[in-house]
């Protein structure tokens, strides 16, 4: 299936629903808020957006540099298929971006894929603002 901003929402609610992300109110504020500007076209499920400054409080403080704020990756119903969901964020902690992987990008996300829970790798960085 290619990659449509109903599959940047359905992930974004995805992560939003997660215990592992403390932030999920601020994260669907930040989406509703923003624009998505990229639909990456390689058969992820990755897509960029863009926050306009003071519309949403961010989700991580304000750096020299943005990057990921959290990483879950789940084992899938397919054996020895991952997938892996990165919430990315620029310089000024505004939602950037997330990123959804299959196989570390090695295959198309499949429609539908079905995750063994929990996620067997959760990072979650110090910058994200709870």
């Amino acid at each position: 299936m290619s990659n449509t901003l109903a599959r940047a929402s359905k992930w974004t609610h995805f992560l939003a629903s997660r215990a592992e992300f403390p932030a999920g109110d601020r994260l669907l504020a930040a989406f509703h808020a923003g624009k998505v500007t990229r639909l990456c076209d390689c058969g992820c499920n990755s897509f960029d957006i863009e926050i306009p400054e003071g519309a949403v409080t961010p989700l991580a403080q304000p750096g020299t540099s943005g990057g990921s704020i959290l990483e879950l990756e789940f084992k899938t119903s397919e054996e020895q298929r991952t997938l892996e969901v990165i919430v990315l964020v620029g310089a000024n902690g505004h939602l950037a971006g997330i990123e959804v992987d299959y196989c570390a990008n090695s295959y198309p996300v499949p429609d539908e894929p079905i995750l063994v829970e929990p996620p067997y790798h959760v990072r979650a960085s110090a910058a994200l603002a709870i």
